[in-house]
């Protein structure tokens, strides 16, 4: 799996580390990702008004690629949701493909019986 992150209005090697970590541990619930591209960027309030962090996550998965976007007033909390969201998004779509395949398999085995 290959991982991209890309900081946008703010530069801060600890968030690119913790981002880091927090993406790597999404592999575990999909095999067939190949890259996820992390945006992290921040807006500036207006007006006094407190900043709003974007954390944009981009999976490019064999057969689908989807997009997650999050947004909170701290940056860390906003990877962190995304995460969140993108753990359920992976088991979704594994657990999809999953039953796809067994429906296949459970077909191709009676039309083997009805051959017979």
């Amino acid at each position: 799996m290959k991982i991209r992150i890309a900081e946008i209005h703010f530069k801060d090697p600890k968030i690119e580390k913790y981002a880091l970590q927090k993406v790597e541990k999404l592999a575990k619930f999909h095999r067939g990702i190949q890259s996820v591209t992390v945006r992290l960027t921040s807006e500036k309030a207006h007006r006094g008004q407190n900043h709003t962090s974007f954390c944009e996550l981009e999976f490019d998965i064999t057969g689908k690629n989807f997009v997650i976007r999050d947004s909170e007033r701290e940056i860390d909390k906003a990877i962190d949701k995304a995460v969140e969201r993108a753990k359920r998004a992976l088991v979704k779509h594994k657990e999809k493909h999953v039953s796809i395949k067994h429906r296949l398999s459970i077909l191709a085995k009676f039309a083997r019986r009805i051959r017979d």
